[in-house]
């Protein structure tokens, strides 16, 4: 069974299409106790992960979903999609993380948080100024603000690489 859904995982992570629809599934399912609410990263998805060629797209999307949910945080006013951005959040901050704990991704993910967090005005920034402005763009894109990227940093700082 674990193969079966290692094989399917690496086909859906091996494109940014497929990246992008595994995460909507997998993070902003509404219920709980799902596998994304586990302690650790499900075995199949550790494998498929493990697998992935193209690690810039999974990266740079992993880290889209940590920083969308947690914007939306305070971005809504209701409070139940303010709960589901907390939930998506908290599940997308597990698999950055894991990325980043692993030693094919360690230094592609340490880059990306920290381009982030220099476009979120945190002084200890890059010399990557491409990824810096790529990261401003997209704050400005989704209307972020100063709340917004200062709970960014605060979700980034919280993760152990």
């Amino acid at each position: 069974f674990f193969d079966d859904l290692t094989t399917l995982l690496t086909a859906q992570l091996s494109h940014s299409d497929g990246i992008r629809g595994f995460f909507v599934n997998y993070l902003s399912g509404e219920e709980e106790g799902t596998a994304a609410d586990d302690d650790v990263v499900p075995p199949p998805l550790v494998n498929a992960i493990e697998a992935v060629e193209n690690t810039k797209d999974l990266v740079s999307l992993a880290a889209m979903n940590v920083i969308m949910p947690t914007a939306m945080t305070t971005m809504h006013t209701d409070p139940g999609l303010q709960k589901a951005s907390t939930q998506t959040a908290k599940r997308g901050i597990k698999v950055f993380q894991h990325l980043g704990q692993t030693d094919k991704y360690r230094v592609e993910v340490q880059e990306v948080t920290t381009a982030i967090l220099a476009a979120a005005g945190e002084s200890n920034g890059t010399d990557d100024e491409e990824a810096k402005e790529f990261w401003r763009n997209f704050f400005t894109k989704w209307g972020y603000k100063e709340q917004q990227s200062n709970d960014i940093v605060a979700a980034l700082k919280s993760i152990h690489l």
